[in-house]
C-alpha cells in the first residue's frame, strides 16, 4: 500500500471513533464515577464494535490502538466484559467464539485492563486455530504492543551492532560495500523497519550468498534467527518457499546452526512477541538447514526418487567448430580447443543413465559435434542404451558432407537442430566464413540431410533456426551484422517459402512407406512467429512431416529466434562494447528455474552451457568420485545460491548478470 493510501485509512479509522469518543468524553465530563451506567455501558460498547469494526479492515491498526488506549484501565475492564457478554453465550472469555477482529479488541482491551497476562494467554491459545497470515501478523503487533515496541520490531534485535541508517541509506551501502557484511545486516533491519519483510528476506539470502567464509557470515546469524522468526509470525512457511531463498539457506549450514543457537538463547520479550508457535516453526526451519540428514537436502537439484534431477545436461564432447560466425563468442575462445574421449564419454553416459534424473541431453554446448573423431559410435551408443531420455545435438550444417551423412545413417539422436540462421548468399557472406562453403552450400547440405531422414523413416525430428531482426534482438550487435538478417515479415516470409518447396520435392520423391507430406503455412500464422520470435524454442513452422520407423509422426520444421549475444560473451571481446562487471546484480540466472548440468569438453562442470570459456563453473568431473556427488556438493550449492541471487564471482556470470540485457534466460 502506498504512504498516502496509508494516511487516508487510518485517517478514516480516526473518524470512525468520533462519535463512540464524544459520547464517552461527555459522559467522562458528567460524573466521575460512572461505571455501571447504563449510558456509559452503552458508549462503552460501541466503542468497542467501532474498534472491531476497524480491526476487520486492518488488524494492526495503529489508531484503533490509540482511540482504546484512552479508555482508564477501570473502563477497559468493564468493556471487556460488555465485549464478552455481548459475543460469548458462555458469558467467559472463550476466544473460539470470537472472531479475529473481536479477539484483537478483546486482547488491547486485557491490556490496557493491566492484565498483560491474560492477554498474552489469550493470544497463545487463538494462534492454534487461526492459521490465516492476516491474524498470524495481528498477533505478532498486538505482542509487540503489550511489550510497549509500538513499531513492531523496534528493539527486538537481538544484537544492537548495527546502526540505524535508514533504508536508503542501507541500500547505499550496500552498492559501496557489496562484500561489507555490516552493510548487508543494516540492509535487512531496515526494511523489517518499513515492513517490507519480503525485501528483508531477499537481502538477507543476498547477504547468504556471498562469496565469503562462514567466519566472515558469522555476524548475520542473530539477524537471520529474528528474521526467520519474525516471518513466521507474520506469515508462515510461505516465505521459504523460493527457490533463492531455499538455495541460499542449503548452502550456509554454518550460519544457519548459529542462527539457532541463537534462537535457543533469546531474551524473553523476544520470545514473547514472536510467539511459541512461531518460535517452534522458526527452529525447526533453521534446524532443517543447519544439520542436513543427507546429500540430498542439500543439493540444489531437485531429487526425483533418490537421484539429482538437471532439466537438461549439456554434453559438450568437443569444443572444436570450424565456422567463424560473426554473431557468435566461440571464435574467440580462450580454453584450450579439446574433445572427450570415447570411452570417458560412454562412461558418462553409463553413469547419467544410472545415478542421474535427466529431462533432456544435448551433445554440445559451443563446439560442433559432428566434428568429434567418434560421433558414429557415440550416437550408437546412445541408441543401444536405450536412455530414458531424448538425446539432441545442434550443428551448424557446413559439417553434413557425405562422410558425415553415412555416419548419421540410421543413427540419428531423438532430434537434431541446425544453425541455419541466414536466408541468403549476401546474409552467409555478411556473418560467416566462406573457407568452408557458401549459403547454397549449406543449403545442398542440408536438403541432403532432410532427405536421408525422410527416406529412412528417421525417429527423430529436424529444426531450423533462422535469425530474424524483429525489434527484440540485441541493438548492441554490429549494425551490420544486425542488417543480414530478415528484418520484416515478408522477407522471412520469401525464405520459409524457398524451404517449403524444398520440402515438397523431398515429400514427392519419398518412398510410399514413409508416408511424407509437405506442408504450407499460413500466411498469418508465419507474421504471428516472426513477430512473436524469442530465445525460446517453442515456435515451430513445420514444413515436411513423416512417418518413422516406430510408426510415429516427425517434422522438419523451422523456428525463428531474434539475434543474440550469447549472454553477452560477444560483447566482452567487441572493440566498441565494454561490458560492467559487478558482484550485486539484480539480474538473476534463468537456468535455476529448471537446474541444469553442463559438462565441458575442459572437464569442469557448470549449469549454463553459455559460459564460452568455463570460467561460471562449480568443480571439476576429476573433483568427485561420481556426478551424483559432484551436484550434490556444497561447490554446487553455492554456485546455485549465488547465481539464483544476482551475486556474480566468475567472469562469466558477471558479463551476462551484469549487462544491461540478459540473454540467457529460458
Amino acid at each position: 500500500m502506498s504512504a498516502i493510501g496509508s494516511i487516508q485509512r487510518a485517517s478514516a479509522q480516526e473518524d470512525a471513533f468520533a462519535g463512540p469518543l464524544d459520547v464517552l468524553d461527555a459522559l467522562f465530563r458528567s460524573s466521575d464515577a460512572m461505571i455501571g451506567r447504563e449510558p456509559l455501558d452503552a458508549a462503552l460498547l460501541d466503542l468497542a464494535c467501532t474498534a472491531i469494526e476497524t480491526f476487520e479492515i486492518d488488524g494492526s491498526s495503529s489508531s484503533t490502538y490509540r482511540a482504546l488506549a484512552r479508555l482508564t484501565p477501570e473502563f477497559a475492564q468493564q468493556t471487556c466484559d460488555l465485549l464478552v457478554m455481548a459475543f460469548c453465550q458462555s458469558g467467559k472469555e472463550d476466544v473460539a467464539a470470537l472472531d479475529d477482529a473481536a479477539l484483537l479488541c478483546l486482547v488491547a482491551l486485557l491490556a490496557i485492563a493491566g492484565r498483560s497476562a491474560d492477554a498474552f494467554a489469550v493470544l497463545a491459545g487463538a494462534e492454534a486455530a487461526r492459521p490465516a497470515a492476516s491474524f498470524r501478523k495481528s498477533a505478532f503487533v498486538a505482542r509487540c504492543r503489550l511489550l510497549g515496541h509500538s513499531n513492531g520490531i523496534a528493539g527486538l534485535w537481538l544484537t544492537g551492532d548495527v546502526k540505524d541508517v535508514g533504508i536508503d541509506a542501507a541500500r547505499a551501502l550496500v552498492s559501496d560495500r557489496p562484500l561489507d557484511i555490516a552493510a548487508h545486516r543494516a540492509l535487512v533491519r531496515q526494511s523489517v523497519a518499513t515492513d517490507a519483510l519480503g525485501a528483508a528476506l531477499d537481502a538477507m539470502a543476498v547477504a547468504l550468498a556471498l562469496p565469503l567464509g562462514d567466519d566472515d557470515k558469522a555476524a548475520l546469524a542473530p539477524d537471520l534467527a529474528v528474521l526467520v522468526a519474525i516471518i513466521f509470525a507474520h506469515a508462515g512457511h510461505g516465505a521459504f518457499a523460493a527457490r533463492h531463498i531455499r538455495m541460499a539457506l542449503a548452502a550456509n549450514a554454518a550460519t544457519a546452526a548459529r542462527a539457532l543457537a541463537w534462537l535457543g538463547k533469546t531474551d524473553a520479550p523476544f520470545a514473547r512477541a514472536t510467539g511459541d508457535r512461531a518460535m517452534t516453526e522458526a527452529a525447526a526451519l533453521l534446524q532443517r538447514y543447519a544439520n542436513p540428514r543427507d546429500a540430498g537436502s542439500r543439493s540444489p537439484y531437485p531429487m526425483v526418487n533418490g537421484k539429482p534431477h538437471a532439466d537438461t545436461i549439456w554434453l559438450e564432447i568437443t569444443n572444436f567448430c570450424n565456422q567463424k560466425c560473426t554473431f557468435c563468442p566461440d571464435m574467440h575462445r580462450e580454453d584450450a580447443r579439446s574433445w572427450l574421449p570415447l570411452d570417458r564419454i560412454k562412461a558418462l553416459l553409463d553413469e547419467i543413465a544410472a545415478t542421474i534424473s535427466v529431462g533432456s541431453m544435448q551433445l554440445n554446448a559451443y563446439g560442433e559435434p559432428l566434428l568429434h573423431p567418434n560421433i558414429a559410435e557415440i550416437l550408437a551408443y546412445i541408441r543401444e542404451k536405450r536412455l530414458a531420455f531424448p538425446t539432441f545435438f545442434t550443428t551448424h550444417g557446413m559439417t553434413l558432407v557425405p562422410k558425415k551423412l553415412a555416419q548419421l545413417s540410421n543413427n540419428y539422436p531423438s532430434g537434431i537442430a541446425v544453425s541455419l540462421h541466414n536466408d541468403s548468399q549476401e546474409s552467409y557472406a555478411m556473418t560467416r566464413s566462406a573457407k568452408i562453403g557458401d549459403y547454397d552450400t549449406l543449403v545442398e547440405r542440408l536438403t541432403a540431410l532432410a532427405t536421408q531422414m525422410v527416406t529412412e523413416r528417421a525417429p527423430a525430428h529436424l529444426r531450423l533456426y533462422q535469425m530474424v531482426s524483429n525489434g527484440t534482438e540485441d541493438m548492441r550487435v554490429d549494425p551490420h551484422v544486425r542488417s543480414a538478417f530478415a528484418p520484416n515479415v515478408a522477407r522471412f516470409t520469401e525464405h520459409l517459402r524457398k524451404w517449403e518447396a524444398i520440402g515438397a520435392g523431398i515429400a514427392a520423391a519419398a518412398p510410399a512407406s514413409a508416408q511424407a507430406e509437405a506442408i504450407v503455412n499460413d500466411d498469418m500464422r508465419i507474421a504471428r512467429s516472426f513477430l512473436e520470435a524469442n530465445h525460446d524454442d517453442g515456435i515451430h513452422l513445420p514444413i515436411l512431416e513423416w512417418t518413422d520407423v516406430h510408426g510415429g509422426r516427425q517434422q522438419a520444421f523451422f523456428s525463428p529466434r531474434p539475434l543474440g549475444t550469447y549472454a553477452n560473451l560477444l560483447l566482452e571481446y567487441h572493440p566498441d562494447w565494454s561490458v560492467g562487471r559487478t558482484v550485486l546484480n539484480t539480474e538473476k540466472c534463468g537456468f535455476v528455474a529448471a537446474p541444469a548440468l553442463a559438462i565441458f569438453a575442459t572437464g569442469r562442470l557448470g549449469i549454463c552451457c553459455l559460459d564460452l570459456n568455463s570460467t561460471a563453473t562449480f568443480t571439476s568431473l576429476d573433483d568427485h568420485a561420481s556426478l551424483a556427488d559432484a551436484m550434490t556438493s556444497p561447490a554446487a550449492a553455492h554456485m546455485f545460491a549465488q547465481v539464483s541471487n544476482g551475486v556474480a564471482t566468475s567472469r562469466g556470470c558477471q558479463i551476462c548478470l551484469s549487462s544491461d540485457t540478459r540473454l540467457c534466460s529460458r
